[in-house]
């Protein structure tokens, strides 16, 4: 749908040759992998519907510009394998003439590595744009990035990793997941953390939620990086939110408040002993 013919996509890879008369256009080598990078964009960050709709507006609207350069960079990397090989009746061979010596194995793995690290700083870009949606926040893509305070790729380079950064984006999200969960029951509750994950994914935290958020990242990235629960940190915490009423009601009611409600002794004649 986003890239549809040999001058689209070459737009998107620099330094191809012009085709021949007789020979395969560069878009039907990769139109097969420009259906699956397209399908895999739908289906892990922008959803079939806003898809659709990006498809057809004008070739200057930003997001689907991203969308093209994330597709053609996924598709590019996914055909690198096959795009030199040929198949021959004495099966396969390197395509090569007195002119074009083949790339050394060293700098199609360097394309390849760069490729990938591109669509990932694109699918980065995306988000943050996509983020303004109210649409696509309620998307089950939407709600996938918001379900951590980490809505975007930048958990990966918090969490001082450089490379691979969607495939680790997933193995650091899992953690956070884990991590917020355990923070909610004990501390926080998880009526005020699913409040903060919807501001910050919507760019919408408030003066009074900033300090909370930013605390509570930093503990997430520690935990992540093995460190010990920093407990002081989290019970001031629960002491500004229960200080804070106004701001935090939904504290009060909540199971994990009833963790820090103390019961106070009332002495009376059936009362038992204690000792001590």
């Amino acid at each position: 749908m986003l890239i549809k013919n040999d001058t689209e996509i070459r737009q998107f890879v620099p330094n191809a040759f012009a085709t021949c008369e007789g020979e395969k256009s560069l878009f039907d080598k990769l139109q097969p992998y420009l259906n699956i990078a397209e399908r895999w964009l739908s289906d892990n960050v922008v959803g079939k519907e806003l898809l659709t709709t990006l498809a057809s507006t004008a070739e200057d609207d930003e997001r689907k510009v991203v969308c093209c350069q994330i597709v053609a960079a996924d598709a590019f990397q996914r055909a690198i394998p096959s795009l030199d090989l040929v198949l021959t009746p004495n099966g396969f061979g390197i395509v090569s003439n007195g002119n074009v010596a083949p790339a050394s194995s060293e700098r199609v793995k360097t394309l390849s590595e760069s490729l990938t690290a591109s669509r990932d700083e694109l699918i980065h870009t995306l988000l943050l744009l996509l983020s303004k949606d109210a649409d696509w926040r309620t998307s089950a893509q939407g709600m996938y990035f918001g379900a951590t305070l980490f809505p975007n790729l930048e958990l990966v380079r918090l969490a001082g990793r450089t490379s691979d950064v969607w495939r680790n984006y997933q193995t650091l999200r899992q953690q956070i997941i884990s991590i917020e969960d355990e923070l909610a029951e004990r501390y926080i509750s998880q009526a005020i953390y699913t409040r903060l994950r919807q501001h910050v994914l919507e760019d919408g935290v408030k003066p009074e939620e900033l300090p909370l958020v930013r605390l509570l990242k930093q503990t997430e990235l520690e935990l992540v990086a093995g460190k010990q629960l920093n407990v002081p940190r989290l019970i001031s915490l629960v002491q500004r939110i229960r200080e804070d009423e106004q701001n935090f009601p939904e504290w009060k009611t909540s199971p994990t408040a009833e963790l820090f409600s103390r019961q106070s002794f009332q002495n009376e004649k059936h009362s038992g002993g204690y000792w001590w």
